[in-house]
């Protein structure tokens, strides 16, 4: 049954998804396929306008991706699990807490690939448009990949991983952050919109104050001469620098989405209230 769980939800959301998708490899092979070709290489106003045009439109149709595939996931939780729908969803002969996991693994999912897709195809441009002007050879690109490295402390593979589990990790939190707005909002009789919206604002400004005060914290430690004089001065790459912060970024992320995922857990299961 759980497997029949994760085939209909794959079918009803790539239904919208999916196509978002393969437009944004269509885009990004037409956009690769023009650099090559050196389209724009043509000195003039129009070749120009039409540069700064279809980048623009490029960047927005990007945010617009983004936009529609989180407004997209989070009306469908919504539906699907608080709303008439609800009831439909609940009478199924599994537990709540398999459907509530891949209601959230599948939007993870096309979260993440949307997100892998467009870092790919941003990385895919920027190099195909840096290889059309022909000025960089290979030795080139050998150096800086080896930079590249030193820089950051570590192989081109290893950074792609940590890269990655970043992703991953913020979707999560990401979607669990919303999830856990909206279910706190269906606890509400009426109004449980405008309630699962106050809520996130809520969340969202608590978790800016704590990053404000341990910003500020890290920024009072920086500045004693022993931790600088430890950390910056012997510091050699981007990892020694930035590491711990992004470790503890990474830990407060996790933390977050065990907090997020109990409170969906527990009301789901203990406080339904789909009246």
């Amino acid at each position: 049954m759980l497997g029949k769980l994760f085939k209909h939800e794959f079918k009803a959301t790539g239904k919208v998804l999916l196509p978002l998708n393969l437009a944004l490899i269509g885009v990004t092979i037409i956009g690769m396929i023009m650099l090559g070709l050196k389209v724009f290489s043509f000195n003039g106003m129009v070749s120009t306008l039409l540069a700064i045009s279809l980048v623009l439109f490029y960047i927005l149709a990007i945010i617009a991706l983004f936009i529609v595939t989180y407004i997209y996931l989070m009306v469908r939780f919504y539906r699907s699990m608080y709303s008439s729908e609800g009831y439909l969803t609940h009478t199924l002969p599994v537990s709540t807490f398999s459907v509530l996991n891949t209601k959230i693994l599948v939007s993870v999912f096309w979260a993440f690939l949307t997100m892998a897709l467009s870092s790919v195809s941003v990385l895919a441009l920027i190099l195909t448009a840096v290889s059309s002007t022909g000025d960089i050879s290979s030795a080139d690109w050998s150096v800086f990949w080896t930079e590249l490295e030193y820089v950051f402390g570590m192989s081109a593979g290893s950074l792609t991983a940590w890269m990655l589990l970043f992703m991953l990790v913020s979707c999560f939190s990401g979607l669990l952050m919303i999830y856990c707005s909206i279910s706190i909002g269906q606890l509400f009789n009426k109004y449980k919109v405008g309630a699962a919206i106050v809520t996130y604002v809520i969340i969202y400004i608590v978790l800016q104050v704590v990053n404000m005060i341990v910003s500020l914290s890290r920024s009072l430690h920086a500045m004693n001469p022993f931790y600088y004089a430890t950390i910056y001065d012997e510091a050699e790459t981007f990892r020694d620098i930035f590491g711990g912060t992004f470790t503890s970024s990474l830990i407060q992320s996790m933390i977050l989405i065990i907090i997020y995922y109990a409170v969906c857990a527990y009301i789901s299961n203990k406080k339904l209230n789909l009246e």
